[in-house]
């Protein structure tokens, strides 16, 4: 009876554990589409000065997200 419980909550911690790696991996791969997003909308409506240096702005920002990810997870790494 005892090892069904353990066995069932080691079970239901193990999902809630996918489940959350799964949603942190979704918000890194929408952050950076975000990012994307925002600089095509201004690449397409902005030719002054202010568009560029936000476009350079968020270049940027994406290139030090990518790098941390890239220390977090090497590219030759499983996902599981």
């Amino acid at each position: 009876m005892m090892m069904g419980i353990v066995k069932s909550a080691l079970t239901a911690a193990t999902a809630a554990f996918k489940a959350y790696a799964a949603h942190i991996q979704w918000k890194r791969e929408t952050y950076i589409d975000d990012i994307e997003d925002e600089i095509d909308s201004i690449a397409a409506y902005s030719s002054d000065a202010a568009g560029k240096l936000r476009i350079k702005r968020l270049l940027g920002r994406k290139q030090r997200y990518l790098e941390q990810l890239s220390t977090i997870r090497p590219d030759g790494d499983s996902s599981d």
